[in-house]
């Protein structure tokens, strides 16, 4: 395998050249529910995800951007088999993130626009790496924390405040023709993802 090369196959092509243990982390949205036409590609989902165990390095992650198509009436619940598939065979489902469209095309039928797609991180072990997007706090300083106790009283205890914290696990973002990414050539392809999003995941789960 070379390094900052572009292979242009079938990834489970590519993944058989990989030895064991080889990949820190990936990031992909796969072609779920037959939403686009990828000129008759058949999605191996099974195949695919095995192979990702096996390349993946202890500590390593997948992002794996999914949604549900709905048919007949119904969500078809891919997100959720396959998430279930992924612990099946070994991940962690280590965080389930939301990925939310500021501008979403509307949807019709008896159910509110769909805003948003699932970013799950699944990881092989503990992640190795995790550097958080923080943002400020609204406050800082010492506050009166306080939880329950085994028997229902409250306790409460002095503690300080940071400047910081992580932001939620929900990433929002703008979408569509020049607002994803200002590259052309990108658009070219049916399902892009935003650039900001790549971005923040490959910052957060990786060392690069």
């Amino acid at each position: 395998m070379e390094i900052n090369k572009i292979y242009k196959e079938n990834c489970l092509d590519t993944m058989k050249q990989m030895p064991d243990n080889f990949i820190d982390m990936v990031l992909t949205s796969p072609p779920y529910d037959n939403l686009r036409d990828y000129k008759g590609y058949f999605f191996q989902f099974e195949d695919i995800v095995k192979e990702l165990f096996r390349v993946l390095k202890i500590g390593g992650v997948v992002i794996w951007v999914v949604g549900d198509a709905s048919e007949n009436g119904s969500e078809t619940g891919t997100s959720f088999r396959q998430a279930i598939f992924f612990k099946e065979i070994g991940f962690n489902i280590n965080d389930t993130m939301i990925y939310y469209k500021n501008n979403p095309m509307p949807t019709s039928g008896p159910r509110y626009h769909q805003h948003f797609e699932y970013m799950f991180c699944f990881s092989k072990g503990q992640p190795k790496t995790f550097n958080p997007i923080m943002e400020e706090c609204k406050y800082n300083g010492l506050a009166n924390m306080k939880n329950r106790g085994t028997k229902g009283e409250l306790n409460y205890k002095k503690v300080e405040r940071t400047t910081e914290k992580k932001i939620g696990n929900v990433f929002f973002y703008s979408v569509g023709g020049g607002i994803s990414t200002k590259d052309k050539i990108a658009y070219n392809h049916p399902a892009i993802f935003p650039e900001k999003l790549a971005y923040d995941q490959i910052k957060t789960w990786s060392k690069n």
